[in-house]
């Protein structure tokens, strides 16, 4: 069984943190299309039988997406058996609609925050949850003793000189397996390249062998047994090299991810 796999619903935020593992801060403004993720999940849920642990909605801020309400029940339908998780930063749980919560529940949906130390009434959310009988749990809350965000920054090698199996082995995101038109990837970098790639002029793009084409391959046998391999975009990246940083708002630096 795979553990889990992400979708973004969303790749743009309105958050904008610094050096963002999946390059929101940084990306056009985007938002999924539901025939298109119902066809892919499909394609999913037939290849592996709907055992898929966890799936993920996420961005991005998905819930900048207007209608985020209907992705929950086709995903619940094709995945009966998995935990569905919406990761949200919070900003707009307050604003959301009845009908928002209604659909969390019908499709057995959780909500987990990444709590940024932001001006959110969080027991306000935390309350309309419980009220609608939704778990909302939270992703990280871990401060330092001045209450300042500890955030990882991961490190990219813009030249590809890096030695890919190392890479690979090293890795603390190749199990964020990330589903994206209609393909799969080992982690969110690769597939949300194309927005550092725009934003700096750069070409760091994964090949046809870095990922899994979910309507080119017969069995979930080879999709699990491509997911495990090291690919050669890995190259491209320091995952020895990350270091502890303060969370903060991007200033759109090349910096910022290398």
């Amino acid at each position: 069984m795979l553990e889990k796999i992400d979708v973004h619903l969303t790749d743009h935020c309105n958050l904008n943190c610094k050096g963002c593992t999946h390059f929101s801060s940084i990306a056009d403004e985007f938002f999924l299309d539901i025939d298109e993720f119902e066809k892919d999940m499909k394609r999913v849920s037939t290849l592996s039988n709907g055992e898929i642990k966890e799936i993920y909605l996420l961005g991005g801020e998905p819930l900048l997406h207007k209608d985020i309400s209907e992705f929950f029940p086709i995903a619940r339908n094709l995945f009966r058996n998995s935990k569905l998780i919406v990761i949200t930063n919070g900003i707009l749980l307050n604003d959301m609609s009845d009908n928002f919560w209604k659909s969390l529940r019908r499709s057995d949906v959780q909500v987990w925050v990444s709590a940024y130390n932001l001006n959110i009434d969080y027991k306000a959310f935390e309350k309309k949850a419980k009220d609608n009988g939704v778990f909302l749990g939270y992703t990280s809350r871990t401060t330092n003793d001045k209450n300042q965000k500890l955030w990882t920054k991961f490190k990219l090698d813009i030249e590809g000189k890096q030695y890919y199996l190392n890479s690979f082995g090293n890795c603390a995101i190749r199990n964020c397996v990330t589903l994206k038109h209609g393909k799969l990837y080992t982690c969110p970098t690769m597939a949300h390249i194309e927005h550092f790639n725009k934003q700096f002029n750069l070409n760091l793009e994964p090949k046809e062998w870095d990922y899994v084409d979910i309507y080119k391959v017969q069995s979930w046998n080879e999709v699990l047994a491509q997911l495990v391999k090291p690919v050669s975009f890995c190259r491209f990246c320091r995952p020895k090299d990350h270091e502890t940083i303060f969370w903060g708002p991007t200033k759109k630096e090349l910096s910022e991810w290398t």
